[in-house]
């Protein structure tokens, strides 16, 4: 098994059953000397960076690790801490995303392996303003994928303090995605789906993340998703 190692960013490679897995890991400076040991995957420890940066790449439920330079504690995450916030500080720690290079997901494109989903989170506008590069606006199609999203978005609140637009359309007669494939899964909150002219979804956070529906005109938070 081969390694290189960047300045800041390593590249990995680990076996699966059709091939190989090509995964580079970024560090983000930024957020030197912070971690999280709360809703961690794994935590080991490793004689390098390396070699913790290897266990995430062949653990599916990893996008990020924490190692730290002087214990070489290596925590592994499936959040990308991108809006949930790190509880934890000492000297040491050193923060790494991960980023799929087989071509699975475009560039910039969150992989998790685990459902075999490439996301990107995308900032507040209003719902008919939704655009999503090399994508589509996000399905949430199983209950695993709901809670994997309330994860990831736990903290969204302190950036971008809206409801969180998803795939959905109303099409008088039920709802469909936007290939027009009828929807099963659903988390309606209390007395939803009003009956109303918009077509929209989105997730209203401070309300467990229940299903509403909502207009063209709202404004919202949204991640993309490829496929």
């Amino acid at each position: 098994m081969l390694f290189k190692t960047f300045f800041v960013q390593l590249l990995l490679f680990s076996k699966l059953v059709n091939g190989i897995s090509v995964i580079s890991a970024r560090r983000l400076q930024e957020l030197d000397d912070t971690f999280e040991t709360g809703n961690a995957e794994e935590s080991l420890f490793t004689k390098s960076v390396t070699k913790c940066g290897t266990k995430c790449s062949m653990n599916r439920r990893c996008v990020s690790f924490f190692f730290n330079t002087l214990t070489h504690m290596c925590i592994l995450h499936s959040d990308p801490f991108t809006y949930t916030v790190r509880t934890k500080s000492a000297p040491g720690w050193r923060f790494y995303i991960t980023q799929e290079r087989t071509g699975r997901c475009p560039l910039g494109y969150i992989f998790y392996k685990q459902l075999d989903l490439c996301y990107k989170f995308r900032p507040t506008v209003q719902a008919l303003d939704i655009s999503c590069p090399f994508g589509e606006l996000l399905r949430i199609d199983s209950e695993v994928k709901q809670n994997y999203i309330m994860k990831v978005t736990d903290d969204i609140g302190l950036v971008y303090d809206n409801s969180i637009c998803i795939q959905g359309i109303n099409t008088g007669d039920g709802w469909t995605y936007s290939d027009g494939t009828p929807m099963t899964y659903f988390r309606w909150g209390t007395g939803q789906p009003k009956k109303s002219s918009a077509k929209r979804l989105r997730m209203i956070r401070n309300s467990n993340y229940n299903w509403s529906i909502t207009s063209d005109t709202k404004t919202c938070s949204y991640l993309c998703e490829y496929r």
